[in-house]
């Protein structure tokens, strides 16, 4: 008879009772109504603050462990999350929460399973189907309870059809549906918990400095950090030696932290390299800056590590090309800012000793250490197959670095291009291009063919300032007018072998000849 009145009440207040309406209208399994109906219903207060009893306790009705909500999950475990053994049950929220920048604070039921305990149509069952206790938390009346309250607000884990009493509560700026997936974005709303707070939600970040290792002239820091006041990614200041050196965002994604965190998000993992540094050991230090709200910045952690003195670099380049070994990089010895030598073997005998003195502004940027840092140069090397090593030689402490190595192969053959095959009338056309074999910097022949007959045999000794980059000298353009006869020719032209390999052929053209 009572639930039927309170029904009956609950559909009249509807209007003005704002969630009392919908949980009335809706029947919610193991609500506040199935305990106390007609005090939740006629009184102007929260379903969880329905019945002040206490839990058999002897506090005073005004304590927090009579105020008929439950305690927050980091004051029982000391985290933030729902412990293991339990589901979320439902969430609420409140509007406009200081503690979440003027946004939403969304509070979770973390309630106690059943086990094979039924809940007839209320879809609670008592603690002790789980062994769920009931009192104020920790035992102290200035704790609310803990595994006492039967509700369910019912957003997740709705395919669970029975659950136990709230163990406790857990608190975040992140909406619900996004850290546990099985719950829904159907939102309830109790602002009367605007102020439900606990020092151990807020106060200075924590996190983990993972690791400290030494990289090409530098460290690399890694870890994680949270701040419990934001769900923003936190920022980290790294120190080394004592200076500050780098400040960074800890924003990349770390599921790992996530999953024991999952309230805080997945985008608080740094991954940091401090450049510049030098040989020698050094202590780096790592701080979570603090981001808002209570507390101050925290100290993740210190290392030693030892920055190495030797050269690094790298070779980005390493192939044949037009039948010279293309070799292309960077180098850098941390001992100095000047430019350092590079040395290139073939097969275990030296080809080149090259200075690593070109323009590189994106080294610069990225190591700190000056831009004249770069090399390319074109090498003649034997036909065959070779097994090169490129060395960055050392200066002062340290000893020489192995910065790259490949194997190519070159069958001797000569290479060129055709750039140009026109008619110029009375039956010629100009032929020109360049040829070169990179076995000598000497010039070479070329034979030009007409409709697969032999018209002229020249030597491309004409200067080509362009062919510089190859390293085989520039005495290597031809430009000659043939005559063809007139009609439609098909003009060859080959560059003729030195030494090993054999005769290439560079391109043909069609053209029409007046």
């Amino acid at each position: 008879m009572s639930r039927v009145l309170a029904e009956r009440a609950a559909r009249a207040l509807a209007p003005r009772m704002g969630r009392r309406g919908f949980l009335a209208r809706t029947a919610m399994a193991g609500t506040a109504l199935t305990a106390a109906p007609a005090t939740y219903v006629l009184r102007p207060r929260s379903a969880y603050a329905a019945i002040c009893n206490c839990s058999g306790s002897r506090c005073d009705c005004g304590s927090l462990c009579c105020d008929g909500y439950t305690e927050f999950c980091c004051t029982i475990t000391g985290q933030n999350r729902c412990p293991p053994g339990t589901l979320t049950g439902g969430w609420w929220k409140v509007d406009s929460s200081s503690y979440c920048g003027g946004g939403p604070r969304y509070y979770a039921d973390c309630n106690a399973p059943c086990g094979s305990c039924g809940c007839g149509g209320s879809g609670i069952c008592s603690g002790s189907c789980s062994g769920t206790g009931c009192g104020c938390a920790r035992g102290s009346c200035g704790n609310r309870k803990a595994g006492c309250t039967g509700f369910r607000y019912g957003q997740c884990n709705q395919h669970v059809r029975c659950l136990g009493p709230i163990v406790c509560r857990v608190v975040t700026c992140v909406p619900p549906w996004q850290w546990d997936g099985t719950c829904t974005t159907a939102v309830r709303v109790d602002n009367a918990t605007r102020n439900h707070h606990r020092p151990c939600l807020t106060g200075s970040p924590f996190g983990s400095l993972d690791s400290v290792t030494a990289v090409a002239g530098g460290v690399r820091v890694r870890g994680w950090s949270i701040d419990p006041n934001t769900s923003s990614p936190t920022r980290v200041h790294v120190y080394v030696d004592g200076r500050g050196r780098v400040a960074a965002t800890a924003n990349r994604t770390r599921n790992d932290v996530a999953r024991v965190y999952p309230h805080a998000g997945a985008a608080h993992g740094f991954d940091v390299e401090v450049p510049d540094v030098a040989p020698g050991a050094r202590q780096v230090c790592v701080y979570a800056i603090n981001a808002a709200g209570e507390g101050g910045n925290t100290l993740l952690g210190c290392r030693t590590v030892t920055v190495s003195a030797n050269p690094f670099g790298a070779v980005e380049t390493l192939a044949i090309q037009y039948g010279m070994l293309r070799v292309r990089g960077w180098a850098i010895d941390p001992n100095t800012d000047d430019p350092i030598r590079v040395h290139v073997y073939a097969n275990g005998r030296g080809l080149a000793s090259l200075a690593a003195d070109l323009d590189r502004p994106d080294i610069a940027a990225r190591f700190g250490r000056g831009s004249r840092h770069g090399f390319d140069a074109g090498l003649r090397i034997p036909p065959g197959t070779s097994d090169v090593t490129v060395f960055a030689i050392n200066k002062g402490a340290g000893g020489n670095t192995v910065i790259g190595r490949g194997r190519v192969a070159w069958n001797g053959n000569p290479a060129g291009h055709v750039d140009r095959v026109e008619p110029v009338g009375g039956g010629r056309v100009r032929v020109s291009g360049w040829a070169m074999d990179a076995e000598t910097p000497n010039p070479i022949r070329v034979h030009i063919y007409s409709n697969g007959r032999g018209v002229q045999a020249l030597t491309a000794d004409r200067e080509r300032g362009d062919l510089a980059r190859f390293g085989n000298g520039t005495a290597h353009g031809f430009d000659t007018i043939v005559s063809v006869g007139a009609g439609t020719r098909s003009v060859c032209v080959y560059a003729i072998n030195v030494g090993t390999g054999g005769n290439v052929l560079l391109g043909c053209k069609q053209v029409t000849v007046t």
